[in-house]
């Protein structure tokens, strides 16, 4: 038996989904069209793209107009963040500066080569020690001094995809807006635990990705306000208010609007549900491992650990061996091990952000899926400390010759 508890980094395909995409797929063999065809074929992919628009928008709080499909949450970030930036500084030639969360997922943080080159500033807000962006300090309506007349964009994660802390997205974009910039979020890990709303929000652009709610890997949305400006990347056939050209995935979008619509409307009650298993997982941890942060102001459905111990790549393959999936906090790459930069950020050491564990739920996840993770968890540490002991005792030979 396998226990699958990594949802934050991929959900398993919703059967609405794959009923959405099989029947959009045959309507599409039985009468085929591309959506910019005047003819008959075209029209009725048309009328599928748009019901599919339609749909997206209701479940996240937009106009239909406002909904951009693209090939996922990175692709949408990417938009988002650079497309809008540009055409800011199109608009007003002052505005150069980029804002971010200490928080953001790579698809946002990495922009900043992208940034850079073009000869944008980027700043980066610091983060408490409970994992939340710590806002400028100002008084009223007023806009922090650095960014007024500056700011071009500023992003903010909704919900942490590594430690799971909900952001002050809305007083962000508040913020923001008094500086005269853009604000944009990445709602990937808000959706199956938050009621979001990009207009309550107050937002300018939002990302969200299909594998995250139970859709096909490849298809995502960027919410874009109408009439905000925008430089795209990504010019060609002017599709999608020519900003993310290319024939769309008409199948794809309807296959993210069915998963997108059901899981709105089961989000309140996954979210009482994630809480019962995670307060049943908090409950039962054994000595030494704890909550990284704690629940009032997080995501019930990701829960993020601190082991003791410095060695994640043998924690994993423990757990892997105990057929559960789970993930590190840290990155691993060919065989590299990276302290994690958002524990970091919250004032850890580098030894506490190398030992740190991510269990994310789905609304499959059952009370014996966390027993289960319950009962390898010490068998994990071990294997974890024995690699510790390992490095010590090679470290001290290295140090006395």
């Amino acid at each position: 038996m396998s226990v699958y508890l990594d949802h934050a980094a991929t959900t398993p395909l919703r059967e609405s989904a794959l009923e959405a995409w099989t029947r959009a797929q045959r309507d599409l063999a039985a009468t085929p069209g591309n959506p910019a065809a005047l003819h008959f074929g075209g029209r009725r992919a048309r009328r599928m793209l748009d019901d599919a628009r339609e749909q997206v928008a209701l479940a996240l709080g937009a106009d239909i107009h406002e909904v951009i499909f693209t090939s996922g949450a990175t692709e949408s970030d990417a938009l988002g963040v650079m497309a809008a930036a540009r055409g800011m500084r199109g608009r007003d030639g002052g505005r150069s500066l980029i804002v971010v969360s200490g928080l953001e997922h790579d698809a946002v943080a990495h922009q900043r080569e992208v940034a850079s080159r073009e000869c944008f500033d980027w700043e980066v807000l610091p983060v408490d020690a409970g994992g939340v962006s710590v806002l400028p300090a100002v008084s009223g309506d007023e806009a922090p001094a650095a960014w007024d007349g500056r700011l071009a964009l500023g992003s903010m994660t909704l919900v942490s995809s590594e430690i799971g802390t909900i952001q002050p997205v809305a007083n962000f974009a508040a913020l923001v807006h008094a500086s005269g910039g853009l604000a944009h979020s990445d709602a990937a890990q808000a959706i199956p635990t938050l009621d979001v709303s990009f207009l309550e929000l107050g937002l300018d652009l939002m990302s969200v990705g299909g594998h995250k709610v139970g859709a096909p890997a490849g298809t995502g949305v960027l919410l874009a306000r109408r009439g905000i400006p925008m430089v795209t990347d990504r010019p060609g056939g002017g599709h999608e208010r020519s900003i993310r050209s290319g024939t769309p995935d008409v199948a794809g979008a309807c296959a993210l609007a069915a998963a997108l619509t059901e899981v709105v409307s089961e989000s309140a009650a996954f979210a009482t549900r994630a809480a019962d298993l995670r307060a049943h997982l908090l409950s039962r941890l054994p000595d030494g491992v704890s909550a990284t942060v704690g629940e009032s102001a997080s995501s019930s459905a990701i829960i993020h650990l601190s082991l003791p111990t410095a060695r994640p790549e043998a924690v994993l393959m423990a757990f892997d061996m105990a057929g559960i999936a789970v993930s590190a906090g840290s990155a691993c790459h060919a065989g590299v091990t990276r302290p994690s930069d958002i524990v970091m950020a919250m004032g850890r050491s580098e030894e506490q952000a190398l030992g740190v564990l991510r269990v994310s739920l789905g609304h499959e996840t059952t009370c014996d899926d966390i027993d289960a993770f319950l009962a390898a968890l010490p068998m994990a540490i071990h294997a974890g400390a024995a690699l510790d002991g390992i490095t010590h005792v090679r470290n001290e030979r290295n140090e006395e010759r």
